[in-house]
């Protein structure tokens, strides 16, 4: 009896054998097949992500062609091409006012220093802030033709304008000096336009320094008419007998004379 047990056992064992091995098998196949998906997957995604590409650069290609076409076409008809929409002047020459019972667009255009037209586009008298806005940006409009005013933003010179009676360089920056029970006064002045008045700031050489007085006077300037201070504005060379005055006062210039 033991013996025929043995045996049974010995025939058992290379078949569980076998089942293992199997399984084995068919799971190696099993995680074979899914690595196979896997990199079947990102070869398509790629393939697809390529082709988007390249749909979008003969799309952006194609465009570009086309408007190059449009311009030759245009040229050729004696005519520029249309200009882009949204390229007006926005807000140029217009405030928004809201002070006390004020609400409203307030226009003030400018030529050459001087004001050409001051106007207040009420919100309640034009239906509201956006009508009131519209109007006073169609008359904005209208009195910037009329007087031919190129905006300083859309000039193709450097972005502040150049005044000859100026002895800055720059427009309502003046360097005055008047002496006064014998002694020399000398200032930066700012000149500009509020509530339909013309103001005038002044600043000291001698209690800001020749360039301190200058920069005070360009911020004074700059803020009045909305516009930001344009890089490398320098003040002129004093002259030589502002330079010996200023030596007599202690005065550091902080500008060197440039040699001719």
């Amino acid at each position: 009896m033991v013996k025929k047990k043995q045996v049974k056992k010995k025939l058992k064992a290379p078949a569980k054998k076998k089942v293992a091995a199997k399984k084995k098998v068919a799971v190696k196949k099993k995680v074979a097949a899914k690595k196979k998906a896997v990199a079947k997957k990102a070869v398509v995604k790629k393939a697809a992500a390529k082709k988007a590409v390249a749909k979008k650069k003969a799309a952006v290609k194609k465009a570009a062609v086309k408007k190059v076409a449009k311009k030759k076409v245009a040229a050729a008809a004696g005519r520029k091409p249309p200009a882009k929409a949204g390229k007006g002047l926005g807000l140029t020459y217009i405030t928004r006012m809201d002070h006390g019972n004020t609400h409203g667009w307030w226009v003030r255009v400018y030529k050459d220093s001087k004001p050409v037209e001051s106007k207040l586009f009420s919100d309640g008298v034009h239906g509201g802030k956006l009508k009131a806005k519209k109007k006073a940006q169609e008359h904005r409009d209208m009195v910037v033709k009329k007087h031919k005013i190129v905006p300083v933003h859309l000039r193709k010179t450097r972005e502040h304008s150049v005044d000859k009676r100026s002895t800055s360089g720059v427009v309502g920056v003046t360097l005055s000096m008047a002496e006064k029970a014998g002694s020399l006064r000398v200032h930066w002045s700012a000149r500009f336009m509020e509530k339909g008045r013309q103001r005038n700031v002044s600043f000291s050489v001698r209690k800001y320094g020749y360039e301190g007085a200058f920069r005070n006077a360009l911020k004074v300037r700059f803020a009045a008419i909305e516009r930001q201070i344009p890089r490398g504005i320098k003040p002129p060379p004093p002259s030589k007998a502002l330079e010996r005055w200023m030596k007599k006062q202690n005065i550091n210039p902080s500008v060197n004379r440039v040699t001719r």
